[in-house]
């Protein structure tokens, strides 16, 4: 409590954040903003204030996209304290019975494949659309999560290792997460095949396990932790150039792994060594039989916050994208501000979420785009379920994916 204490104690409440933060300017509420969630945060840890439903629902609506980080003055570590605050009402009361069940399904691997087994069956048997045309799923409370849901490819059979084409240039593991292992298993397949075409070898470790973020930022550090040292035991054995993360949200938790345990060599060591995959790509020179074809569409580039705030990467896939000719690419307007998703936001927080989305797609609409691409798979699904919603037939994909969609390799 006295190290929280400290951290929140750096905040001078100069209101510099305010203009920054999505939740305040959409309400114009202090307690909707990131210093006012800090005093908050202050008076409950210092025993001044109790717990009550309305402060866990203004420290429940932070979105916790660092936007402020970037612009205190005093370099207060927001992140740090909204995580600790959440823990501290976590300390203070039960978790639900529905907390409890999705969280404990990301954890497990083996329950989440088995459950998108069932996923599969429920959209290709014809039931999904029999739940939305009957109003089935809006009725049993599951009509947001089926609306998030994308079409499931086929359970992927990943290989330990994927040697490189030709000469080998390095060698780098692939984080693939947890929901992304069974809804994006086309930018993983993609980040594979650039990887290996580029001539690096892939290692795609078994024992892998979720990142850990949603955890953390639910107020579950111990949980957070366990799944931070399985992480760090699936990848110490393995000698490599980098862990390569294709969704900017893992790779955010995982740079910051020396921070949510005690910082020593082997978190230093495994945090310094992590690269969203646009990093990794754009800092390599490519083989000279690698082309692309040309594609003459407006593309979008949305900047996912873990990306921008957090990673601080978000030029890399501008400079990836270029190498497709004739391709028009301008940023996302408002691409400083969340989208809304924000992990479980976008289901947790359904009005704040859509409300912010909405910024975006608007924003997209006057743009005039063809395609959107995001760095993040949650910020994609949410994105992509609101073009669904509109009517909007613009395409979400990773950039990535895009660029070996058009990646021709000369023979």
């Amino acid at each position: 409590m006295t190290d929280l204490l400290k951290q929140t104690d750096l905040c001078v409440k100069c209101g510099l954040c305010l203009p920054h933060c999505p939740t305040y300017t959409k309400t114009r509420n202090e307690g909707e903003s990131p210093r006012g969630r800090i005093a908050l945060i202050e008076g409950l840890a210092g025993g001044r204030l109790a717990l009550t439903p309305r402060l866990e629902a203004h420290l429940a609506s932070c979105l916790t996209c660092r936007a402020c980080e970037d612009v205190c003055p005093s370099g207060v570590h927001y992140g740090t304290i909204i995580d600790a605050g959440r823990a501290l009402i976590k300390s203070q009361r039960e978790q639900s019975t529905r907390e409890a069940a999705m969280y404990g399904l990301i954890s497990r691997k083996p329950l989440l494949r088995f459950a998108a087994r069932l996923l599969r069956f429920y959209q290709r048997s014809g039931l999904q659309r029999l739940a939305r045309v009957s109003g089935l799923a809006r009725l049993a409370g599951t009509g947001r999560l089926d609306a998030l849901l994308p079409p499931l490819p086929p359970a992927p059979a990943w290989q330990d290792y994927y040697p490189p084409r030709g000469e080998k240039r390095g060698t780098v593991a692939l984080f693939t997460g947890c929901v992304a292992e069974v809804m994006d298993t086309a930018t993983l397949s993609a980040a594979i095949r650039l990887l290996t075409t580029c001539g690096y070898g892939v290692h795609v470790p078994r024992t892998q396990a979720c990142c850990g973020a949603l955890h953390l930022h639910n107020g579950q550090p111990a949980q957070a932790r366990q799944l931070a040292e399985k992480n760090l035991a699936a990848f110490a054995a393995l000698k490599v150039d980098a862990v390569i993360s294709a969704a900017s949200g893992c790779g955010a938790q995982l740079a910051e792994y020396d921070q949510l345990i005690a910082d020593d060599q082997r978190t230093r060591s495994f945090a310094h060594s992590v690269q969203d995959i646009s990093q990794f790509l754009a800092g390599i020179a490519w083989p000279e039989d690698i082309t692309f074809s040309p594609l003459l569409k407006r593309v979008a580039v949305h900047d996912p916050c873990s990306l921008r705030h957090v990673l601080h990467q978000q030029a890399h896939p501008y400079t990836l994208l270029r190498h497709i000719p004739g391709i028009e690419l301008i940023p996302l307007p408002g691409n400083a501000q969340c989208c809304g998703a924000a992990g479980a936001y976008m289901i947790t927080q359904p009005a704040l979420a859509d409300s912010l989305r909405n910024d975006k797609l608007e924003a997209l609409k006057a743009a005039g785009a063809e395609i959107l691409v995001s760095s993040n798979l949650g910020c994609a699904l949410h994105l992509a379920a609101g073009l669904r919603e509109s009517g909007t037939d613009v395409e979400v994909i990773h950039p990535v994916t895009l660029l070996e969609r058009q990646m021709r390799v000369i023979k």
